[in-house]
């Protein structure tokens, strides 16, 4: 396309008497010669190439499974560190050439770290410090959220932080613990995405639960007290975001596992001191009067369960929490905000009170049917609602 129309053009300017017959010709080579240049830097590697490089890889890693055992360790290390820097280093090479392959390059970059992790600390017979492996999986993907800022990293993180916090509760010291912290609170104060910030809170949560096992905590309170050390990320953060709904959301979750486990032996059987009980309590409350936020309100309303707990049936705590959770759906209703979650909460109560209670009591068909009718009652109620209001559409 670029011959034909330049030899055509030139041979129009020199036809106008704009360009001599010299210069016509020098801008026609220039172009022929920019423009097998060009085909040249474009130019893509046949298709047998490309089967021929997967079909090399793949025998080079059949090479090395297969004698995996004669390698030396050292060589073993090396051979997934060459590749984990060469990745990296590709990466940035074709940064800005071809972007769209970048984040793949460093994700398997981070891949490749990983497997060098795990042959170090399988060459060395670490298994018994698998903790500390994943609290350092954790940290280089905070590292590479922070750096590379791709939402890919944000999911790897928050896999990353499950892993940790969840093969922490039996061997986290305190030094780890006060690492752990400081990893988390990097990955929510550096990064502001509403989703990472979600993940971090989540992590917090995990790591001060785990704090409860390392104190050798025996009561049944501690993942409240959870709940109120970390209203401190509330007073220092204050900026309304859509992270701190996960507050109201675990405190939602926190009210179903005591309603659960209010008998079992999930949590200590000890019941919890009338002081512990009060001072819990009064802190719940005082997280809702700080704020003066409508959402708070009901985190603080969780200051009922330590005084529940006295009671081994559950049932008041069942009946408290039940009347919670209608409050909750008929307020979000009447200040016309979203209703989907609070009927959820409402609903997922009732099964876990048909389960603990009547499950054994009670037809199964019977309780469906009572559910679609209290179910069929509160829309109905809603509906109506919504209809006297006169600004709702078909």
């Amino acid at each position: 396309m670029i011959q034909v129309s330049i030899d055509k053009k030139v041979r129009e300017w020199q036809e106008a008497g704009l360009l001599d017959e010299a210069t016509g010709k020098r801008l026609v080579d220039y172009e022929h010669k920019q423009r097998a240049a060009s085909g040249q830097h474009d130019h893509k590697p046949p298709v047998l190439v490309i089967v021929g490089s997967i079909l090399l890889a793949l025998s080079l890693f059949s090479f090395v499974a297969a004698n995996w055992q004669a390698i030396p360790d050292l060589l073993k290390i090396g051979l997934f560190l060459i590749f984990m820097v060469g990745f990296y280093v590709f990466a940035e090479r074709v940064r800005l050439k071809t972007p769209r392959y970048v984040t793949l390059l460093r994700v398997l970059g981070f891949v490749f770290f990983v497997a060098t992790m795990a042959v170090i600390f399988t060459t060395y017979n670490l298994s018994g410090q698998l903790t500390f492996l994943f609290w350092i999986l954790f940290t280089m993907a905070v590292l590479h959220r922070i750096i590379y800022e791709h939402i890919i990293f944000s999911v790897i993180s928050a896999i990353a932080a499950f892993m940790a916090v969840t093969n922490s509760f039996e061997s986290l010291g305190l030094t780890l613990i006060g690492f752990a912290l400081i990893v988390t609170w990097v990955w929510f104060h550096f990064v502001e995405e509403s989703l990472d910030r979600t993940f971090a809170w989540l992590t917090f949560y995990g790591i001060l639960n785990i704090f409860g096992q390392y104190v050798d905590y025996e009561g049944r309170l501690w993942p409240l007290w959870s709940l109120v050390i970390l209203h401190v990320l509330l007073l220092i953060y204050r900026k309304q975001a859509a992270w701190q709904a996960v507050y109201l959301f675990v405190a939602a979750i926190l009210s179903i596992g005591y309603l659960v486990n209010v008998t079992e032996s999930w949590l200590s059987q000890r019941p919890p001191s009338i002081i512990e009980a009060t001072l819990l309590s009064i802190a719940l409350v005082a997280v809702y009067l700080i704020h003066r936020r409508s959402d708070l309100m009901w985190v603080s309303l969780l200051a009922v369960i330590p005084f529940t707990l006295f009671e081994d049936s559950g049932v008041l705590l069942a009946v408290l929490i039940e009347v919670i959770a209608l409050a909750y759906l008929v307020r979000q209703d009447m200040t016309r905000q979203r209703t989907i979650f609070a009927f959820i909460y409402f609903l997922v109560v009732q099964m876990t009170i048909y389960f603990i209670y009547v499950w054994d009591r009670l037809d199964i068909s019977l309780f469906f049917l009572i559910g679609a009718l209290i179910v069929f009652a509160l829309s109905l109620g809603l509906w109506w609602r919504n209809r006297t209001r006169r600004d709702v559409t078909t």
